[in-house]
C-alpha cells in the first residue's frame, strides 16, 4: 500500500507532505471487524413486518419515479404561455379558465412535495393524512373560487388586475 502511495504521489509538488500525513493514517486502523455488534432497528409499528422476499416484486422500470417529476414540468410549462397570454393580451375567457385550473394544480403538486419530504407517512401517519387531505381541499376550493371568479366576475385576469392596481386606484380617488 505504501509502494503504492509513494508511487502515486512522487510527481506531485506536495508528495512529501501527503506521504507523511498518510502514513500516520495507515497506522491508526486498530478496530476489527469483531469489536463491532450488530443493533436491532426499532419497530416502527408494533407487528413484525413480513418477510419483503416473499412477496413477489413487479420488474422495476427505469422511469419508476419519474412521472410525477415529468407531471410537475409539463404544468409549470404550461403555465408560463398562459401567464404571458394574460400580460400581453389581457383577459380571454379560455385563458382564465384554463389559468384557473393550472394554477392551483401547480400549487397542489409544489405543496404536495414540501408534505412528502416534511412529513413522511412513515414517521407523521396521522398528520401526513390529516396535511394531504387538507391540501386537496384547499386546492378544490380555489379551483372552485376561480370558476366562480371566472363565471359570474370579470374572470382572473382582470380580478389580479384590480387587486394589483387596488393602492393607485385609491390614491387616485383621494386626490
Amino acid at each position: 500500500m505504501s509502494a503504492l502511495l509513494t508511487q502515486l504521489t512522487r510527481r506531485s509538488i506536495f508528495g512529501s507532505v501527503a506521504r507523511k500525513h498518510a502514513a500516520g493514517a495507515l497506522k491508526f486502523h486498530t478496530a476489527t471487524a469483531s469489536n463491532f455488534k450488530a443493533t436491532q432497528m426499532p419497530k416502527l409499528f408494533g407487528d413484525d413486518v413480513p418477510n419483503p422476499q416473499a412477496v413477489p416484486q413487479p420488474a422495476e422500470s427505469r422511469m419508476k419515479g419519474s412521472y410525477h417529476w415529468m407531471n410537475e414540468r409539463a404544468v409549470s410549462i404550461i403555465s408560463v404561455p398562459l401567464l404571458a397570454t394574460a400580460f400581453i393580451y389581457g383577459a380571454h375567457p379560455i385563458n382564465d379558465m384554463l389559468m384557473g385550473i393550472v394554477l392551483p394544480v401547480h400549487a397542489y403538486m409544489g405543496f404536495q412535495q414540501v408534505l412528502l419530504d416534511y412529513f413522511e407517512a412513515r414517521r407523521w401517519p396521522v398528520i401526513s393524512r390529516v396535511f394531504k387531505y387538507a391540501l386537496v381541499a384547499v386546492t378544490g376550493l380555489s379551483m372552485f373560487g376561480a370558476w366562480r371568479i371566472n363565471t359570474t366576475d370579470v374572470g382572473l385576469t382582470n380580478y389580479f388586475a384590480r387587486l394589483w392596481n387596488a393602492n393607485k386606484a385609491k390614491a387616485e380617488k383621494h386626490d
